[in-house]
């Protein structure tokens, strides 16, 4: 009887360790984030690291940060799989005339990379996130 009770003791763990690993798979990168919490916690680290940055400054210098700020967390939500609208520009129309260089992006990208990590983002959290965002590359450089 007790070696029976062991048995369906070892069975109930192991399926319940083998539904928790999938459970953790079905989560999306919103989830992964913290929600919108997370991600307006990750908006306001990446925006304070920003805004000591002098060699991105002067692009931020007719803009509205409370705007910017309420945009790029919809925008990450939006990304990321959360059920948000985002209400701003395309990324192109957002960076026309602003003349970003490869060394600005890689600037904002680090800034982002701190953020999260600011958050204690896991890094395969962090790879996912920049591999949904890698793509608006060309949309934001050089315009």
């Amino acid at each position: 009887m007790l070696n029976a009770f062991k048995h369906h003791l070892l069975v109930l763990g192991a399926l319940l360790l083998l539904s928790t690993g999938c459970a953790s798979q079905l989560t999306s990168l919103y989830q992964q984030l913290g929600g919108n919490k997370g991600i307006s916690m990750i908006t306001d680290d990446f925006l304070v690291n920003l805004s000591q940055d002098k060699r991105l400054l002067h692009h931020f210098e007719q803009t509205d940060i409370s705007v910017f700020r309420q945009r790029l967390i919809e925008h990450l939500c939006v990304v990321t799989g959360g059920e948000c609208l985002y209400q701003g520009a395309s990324m192109y129309d957002a960076h026309i005339g602003l003349h970003i260089s490869q060394a600005d992006f890689d600037a904002l990208v680090g800034h982002l990379i701190e953020a999260l990590k600011q958050q204690h983002i896991p890094i395969a959290t962090r790879n996912a996130l920049l591999a949904k965002l890698a793509p608006m590359y060309q949309q934001i450089i050089g315009h």
